[in-house]
């Protein structure tokens, strides 16, 4: 995922990403750190798959090509992505899913494959001398607060962290204003908006 991207990088850039978005945006950092201003991480997972989580995913996978896509996401992502206040908000849970849907079983077992096989970033989190910031949600089970932190601090000097409240781990759609100020306030910060917008 990190060379398809690289392979329409042909300039410095801000590299934002949520999520296993967030963990390309690292790795390219990492392979290329010439090509990265900027580094946005929001909802990341610098570690390698945690044992539990890639000893689940084989049964996901196959759920999923025995055609239970919807049922996985209802059943088992859903629960664990959003935080507490937003579980039972019916348009969300209708986002996600139509999310879920339109990404198909193919993507989802490709990238479920990708995040159970990925490397180990936190080694190199040290050497990213660019400016970074790491946001997350105050409730997300996922990726907790607490390690963005710890990702921060590996980082350095050079990085910065927000945590949003009322949010799960789809912060980008449960806080969106509040996601994007922390953004910009940073991109202001580090007087990069004149090159983002």
């Amino acid at each position: 995922m990190a060379d398809a991207v690289l392979a329409d990088v042909d300039r410095p850039v801000i590299a934002v990403g949520f999520s296993m978005g967030a963990i390309v945006a690292a790795e390219l950092a990492r392979r290329v750190p010439d090509c990265v201003a900027a580094l946005g991480l929001v909802a990341f997972n610098a570690s390698a798959d945690l044992p539990e989580r890639a000893a689940m995913r084989p049964r996901q996978q196959h759920a999923v090509r025995d055609g239970r896509l919807e049922a996985i996401v209802a059943d088992e992502l859903k629960p664990n992505y959003l935080a507490q206040a937003n579980r039972s908000d019916p348009a969300l849970l209708d986002i996600v899913m139509q999310m879920a849907r339109s990404v198909g079983p193919e993507a989802f077992i490709a990238q479920s494959e990708a995040l159970r096989l990925r490397d180990d970033l936190r080694p190199a989190l040290g050497a990213l001398a660019m400016p970074a910031m790491l946001a997350c949600g105050s409730e997300d089970r996922l990726c907790p607060p607490e390690w963005h932190r710890r990702w921060a601090s590996m980082i350095g000097a050079n990085a910065r962290f927000a945590e949003i409240p009322a949010a799960g781990h789809l912060v980008p759609l449960e806080q969106p204003h509040a996601l994007a100020d922390a953004l910009l306030g940073w991109l202001t910060e580090e007087t990069l908006c004149q090159t983002a917008f």
